[in-house]
């Protein structure tokens, strides 16, 4: 297996999350973060560079900074517009990050050939695969509600009301950079007639576009005393049709689309933990990939939908996290790696692989810290996908 480190340097590199796509259209270049930490929970006044990483050289290519970030999630970029240029590196037109500015959460749309850089006002999470739109979350807000996954902020969390009206679903003009709630927190919790989730500290999190931009998973989640209860939605990106698809109660971790329709999710919604399937609307669960995949893991499709990429978290007691991709038709699996993490490496500032397919279906990336720092490493598949 042709495993290689695509990051290098004496600094760390990462880009975040999964079922995110980090290459720029030509495959040449993929978006990173750079600190020069990463065995703290980032503070306020830390900040990250932004930039690409080359495939050829390996080099990493500065651009801008940003204190709007965290080790698990990075600051969520997306590749935006796809448009060719004259430039002879012919990268995409704009990529995203998520930037502070006088204390409230924009994202930054850059441009690498002429450096110029606009303003859209809000948080990107999600970018709709066929409209110039973006799903905004408020990452200050989870700074307080759960960490991990927030933006360090100087605001306390005694002024984060629990269940606000004005605060939730935001879309996103990626165009004129404007921003307007479509869903409120207050209005999934009215939705949820769960008395018992009722005047807790409440948040949304992992919000993905379908595969053709009509709808929208995410999570909605409630903060219990030292855990946290969580239920599955789906919407319109207008904020219209909501749907709760798992409700409160229910153990419910990762998910992709496979079709405008079909979602896939690890949860324990038929008794045990494990992945299953269902179409939106109808709750006709069925299991997948029981005793070969993980009962979770950050799963998602290849683009021809054939192949699920996963990885699981560090196994005591030899802390391996396996990388691996799961042929559906087969029901075979393909172990890629074992990556160890030292014990140091959890909670705040653990380092989920978090693999990433390239939009030609023949090469992942994932971040890894089992070489002792934080960087981006790349599998070329183009031998075992057949």
């Amino acid at each position: 297996m042709d495993i290689q480190k695509l990051s290098i340097g004496a600094k760390h590199h990462f880009f975040g999350y999964y079922g995110i796509n980090p290459w720029d259209r030509t495959s040449k270049y993929h978006l990173a973060l750079e600190t020069d930490f990463h065995t703290h929970r980032p503070l306020p006044e830390d900040m990250a560079t932004v930039g690409l990483v080359d495939r050829d050289t390996h080099q990493f290519i500065p651009y801008a900074k940003t204190s709007a970030f965290n080790l698990q999630q990075g600051s969520m970029m997306h590749w935006i517009g796809n448009i060719a240029t004259d430039d002879s590196d012919g990268v995409d037109a704009e990529f995203t990050f998520n930037d502070w500015t006088n204390g409230t959460l924009v994202s930054r749309a850059f441009n690498p050939i002429t450096g110029t850089v606009r303003t859209i006002q809000g948080a990107i999470a999600a970018v709709s695969p066929t409209a110039p739109h973006a799903i905004g979350l408020n990452y200050g807000r989870m700074a307080h509600c759960r960490a991990v996954v927030g933006y360090a902020t100087h605001s306390k969390s005694d002024n984060v009301e629990a269940q606000p009206e004005e605060d939730g679903l935001y879309q996103l003009n990626l165009q004129d950079g404007s921003s307007k709630l479509v869903l409120s927190i207050a209005d999934v919790i009215r939705a949820s007639a769960d008395e018992r989730v009722v005047g807790k500290r409440t948040w949304f999190n992992h919000v993905l576009f379908n595969t053709d931009g009509t709808r929208l998973l995410f999570f909605c989640r409630v903060r219990q005393e030292t855990r946290f209860y969580t239920s599955l939605w789906t919407v319109n990106p207008d904020g219209s049709d909501l749907e709760m698809q798992i409700p409160f109660g229910y153990r419910v971790s990762h998910f992709d689309w496979r079709t405008p329709t079909q979602i896939l999710v690890s949860s324990d919604i038929l008794g045990k933990m494990g992945f299953v399937e269902f179409t939106d609307g109808r709750r006709d669960f069925t299991p997948i990939g029981r005793a070969i995949l993980p009962n979770d893991g950050h799963a998602s499709f290849s683009p021809d939908r054939q192949w699920l990429l996963c990885d699981t978290y560090p196994r005591d007691p030899e802390r391996l996290a396996q990388l691996m991709v799961y042929n559906i038709a087969e029901n075979r699996k393909i172990v890629l790696g074992e990556f160890h993490h030292e014990a140091k490496f959890t909670g705040d500032i653990r380092c989920d692989l978090h693999p990433r397919w390239a939009p030609d279906g023949k090469t992942i990336t994932f971040d890894s810290v089992h070489e002792g720092s934080r960087q981006i490493y790349i599998v070329d598949l183009s031998s075992r996908l057949k």
